[in-house]
């Protein structure tokens, strides 16, 4: 059986672009990987936007001050937390 002919074999598919998004931001990604990821934002807005909005939120939360967290309410603070660490589904 053949793929299609705009599917190469080493195309990524958003979740998998989703699950090394942080690495690739930090640079933790191999080269490889790398190119793979871009090619993939090449072509796919939906990346683009979730990348775009990764980005937002690092360049936000690198604003934050101790005296911005610690004004957060407990509450609020301990749900933000448990979403930003709750797993992806697949």
């Amino acid at each position: 059986m053949t793929k299609d002919s705009g599917s190469r074999r080493d195309d990524l598919r958003c979740i998998e672009v989703v699950d090394m998004m942080t690495a690739y931001l930090d640079g933790e990604v191999s080269e490889e990987q790398r190119r793979r990821i871009n090619y993939h934002l090449d072509g796919c807005q939906g990346c683009q936007a979730a990348i775009h909005q990764f980005r937002t939120v690092i360049r936000l939360a690198g604003r934050l001050t101790p005296a911005d967290v610690a004004s957060i309410a407990p509450l609020m603070r301990d749900r933000l937390t448990a979403t930003l660490r709750a797993p992806r589904r697949h």
